[in-house]
């Protein structure tokens, strides 16, 4: 043996003895107390430790707390108990309730018996020939072929698979979710790695997806992607490019809706992820010799991986919960097979009462959107990468582009707005036509400012947009009360719970609309006190339910506006004025929210605007009353019950664009890069 190999070998050996070593203290520590002390004196130890542990959290509960964040905090809780946790929490209790009796008989009946729901058979036939070819025994029933041709050749239908209601929400959301982050990351990286004349206006074109909202572009769209649509009688019948006529129907339709609008909510997501990565990472790696997608791979999307699976798992969740595409394609057998519009068709039976079976589904997109939720929040957790640096911001990394690089940016970029305008020029084109003048042409035939008349004339109409104006407004004053009360003691107050608080004011962007919608109307008729008291004129006058149901789910937007703008003021000018005799109120009114009025008014215009464009529980809470009903309410009204009701929903349609284009280009100067005022998370 070489004195190499000896050294080598007795490095080994010592080596070896450490590890041992090291495993039997492992061992020796982890030695119980009731080995050492005996059970009885161990249950002592772990109770007094107990007691020591909730007293410590008791005492910096009475350090932090004073009257003023005592108010703030009490009037979060009350307003989430009473209109979020509550009425969840009834629809969960009354989904495994049959006659005042628990039972699992509604989830039996969707996932066993009504083969409508889940079309998955489980040994159906005890033979050798079903595990032969299916070695689980189980049997999808798909339905359906995705792609169809009429008998004579002259019309492509493309449709999508049905695979059962709850099967297929998931599968479009899938579907949707993926196609919306691989734009919405091109485009993203494009943006934040390249340097190319016309990037600021391309840039800003990219947010206009964001101001339609998927129901109002479905009724654009729907207009040119029918059988004698613009696009169709465009290119088959007049330019002949097509061969055969082209219609999207069923969940490609709704996916394709979808996609063009929630695009735009992967690349803010991605962007933005992309922008906060430390360019000296990227530079030590090229030193390592990666270079080109090798780099993109390895360390680049690693990085922005967490901001880019939150956008998607975001869309996710919208996408699932959408009520509003679901209703202009409800004509297709297809889309009224989906989980959310099979809840709709199904909240109120004929007796008036709501049914157990769309309660039972209620709790089943809730779980699926609530996984998804949670999931963002861990995910991104654990997949926190330290990057060092000197502090503060820097500049992203920026390549010069050459020729070729215009050519496949703008080519790219240029054709996806192109496709993203598309509902768009639907909703311009279908306001301003007049009635019977848009049949079987590729345009209008005439124009006219009649429509826009009869919208601000009727007083029906018009009513439903004074409605939303009301409720959007006041909901936006309780958001700026509530939302900033929370924010502040999730940033300022070091307080036991102050995660759950802020999970508490976070999750509503995931809850779906409708299993809210399903909870107001269960917990406000049934519960004791509101049913004795309170009923009569919440139920009767659905204005409050409305309005409340509209500041608990858009709060998320103003909370992460505020929390970011405290986050980048000082707290040492609080203290400075709490130091010179100001009371916490008073620090309160003349330093903080002067500090981040901007982040607030941003957080606030931007949940006013989605509280305008809120689509769910519009549709479900606006039947209680007619009179009180939401402009997106009467927008579905009108849209099935009138011949002119397309042109005159899409004048609405054109009323909340502006409103969003006004209210979106202010947010974006104010938030600059702070996409998380933007997506609510």
């Amino acid at each position: 043996m070489t004195r190499s190999e000896a050294t080598s070998a007795s490095k080994s050996n010592q080596a070896d003895e450490k590890q041992n070593s090291n495993q039997n203290e492992e061992k020796r520590k982890k030695t119980t107390l009731e080995e050492v002390l005996g059970i009885g004196v161990a249950i002592k130890l772990r109770a007094s430790r107990t007691k020591s542990y909730f007293s410590s959290q008791a005492y910096q509960l009475y350090r932090e707390m004073d009257l003023f964040t005592g108010i703030q905090l009490i009037s979060v809780l009350v307003l989430f108990l009473l209109f979020l946790i509550l009425p969840i929490f009834q629809v969960m209790v009354t989904a495994f309730q049959v006659d005042g009796q628990w039972s699992l008989f509604w989830f039996n009946y969707i996932f066993f018996e009504d083969k409508t729901y889940f079309p998955l058979y489980i040994f159906q036939h005890l033979d050798s020939s079903i595990f032969h070819q299916h070695p689980i025994g189980l049997i999808l029933d798909v339905k359906e072929q995705p792609i169809i041709f009429d008998p004579d050749g002259l019309v492509l239908l493309v449709q999508g698979v049905d695979m059962g209601i709850i099967l297929n929400s998931i599968y479009v959301g899938l579907l949707t979710t993926l196609f919306s982050t691989l734009i919405g990351v091109s485009l993203a990286f494009i943006m934040a790695r390249y340097d190319f004349r016309g990037k600021t206006v391309l840039r800003t074109l990219l947010l206009v997806p964001l101001l339609v909202i998927p129901f109002v572009g479905a009724i654009g769209i729907k207009r040119f992607l029918s059988v004698d649509g613009s696009f169709n009688l465009l290119f088959h019948e007049t330019l002949g490019i097509w061969p055969t006529r082209f219609v999207l129907e069923g969940f490609a339709a709704v996916i394709f809706v979808q996609t063009l609008h929630f695009f735009s909510l992967t690349y803010l997501s991605a962007y933005s992820a992309f922008l906060n990565i430390d360019p000296t990472l990227e530079e030590s790696a090229e030193n390592l010799g990666a270079k080109g997608f090798g780099l993109f791979r390895k360390v680049t999307l690693p990085l922005a991986l967490p901001g880019i699976e939150a956008g998607a798992i975001l869309t996710f969740i919208l996408s699932v919960e959408d009520l509003g595409t679901l209703v202009v394609y409800s004509g297709s057998p297809q889309v009224r097979k989906t989980l959310t519009y099979a809840i709709f068709t199904n909240i109120i039976a004929p007796t008036g009462n709501v049914q157990g079976v769309a309660t039972a589904m209620g709790v089943i997109l809730l779980v699926i959107a609530m996984v998804g939720f949670f999931f963002i929040r861990r995910y991104m957790s654990l997949r926190h990468y330290a990057m060092l640096s000197k502090g503060g911001t820097w500049n992203p990394r920026l390549s010069p582009s050459k020729w070729f690089h215009y050519i496949i940016f703008y080519g790219f970029i240029i054709g996806i707005l192109t496709i993203a305008f598309i509902p768009h020029a639907g909703i311009i084109l279908l306001a301003f036509a007049a009635p019977g003048s848009w049949g079987r042409t590729v345009l209008p035939s005439h124009f006219t400012l009649a429509n826009f008349g009869i919208v601000f004339i009727d007083p029906d109409i018009l009513g439903s947009i004074i409605n939303s104006l009301v409720y959007s407004g006041i909901a936006a004053f309780i958001i700026i009360l509530i939302g900033t009360s929370a924010a502040y003691i999730v940033a300022r107050k070091n307080i036991p719970g102050k995660g759950l608080l802020d999970l508490l004011v976070t999750i509503p962007i995931a809850l779906p609309g409708i299993v809210i919608a399903i909870g107001y109307l269960l917990f406000f008729s049934r519960d004791p006190l509101f049913s004795q008291f309170l009923s009569p004129l919440i139920i009767g006058a659905p204005a409050v339910l409305i309005t409340m149901s509209y500041a608990v789910r858009k709060m998320p937007f103003t909370v992460r506006s505020t929390f970011a703008g405290l986050q980048q003021t000082h707290v040492e000018l609080e203290e400075a004025a709490s130091n010179l005799g100001a009371s916490r109120f008073r620090v309160f009114r003349k330093i903080v929210i002067p500090l981040i009025g901007i982040s607030v008014l941003a957080g606030a215009m931007m949940s006013f605007v989605y509280c305008m464009s809120e689509v769910s529980t519009s549709l479900v809470l606006g039947d209680i009353a007619a009179e009180y009903g939401p402009m997106t309410w009467k927008m579905y009204v009108i849209y099935n019950s009138l011949a002119m009701g397309p042109s005159l929903a899409a004048v609405m349609g054109i009323f909340l664009m502006i409103l969003q284009i006004m209210v979106m280009a202010t947010t974006n100067v104010i938030t600059k890069r702070r996409s998380s005022a933007l997506i609510g998370l």
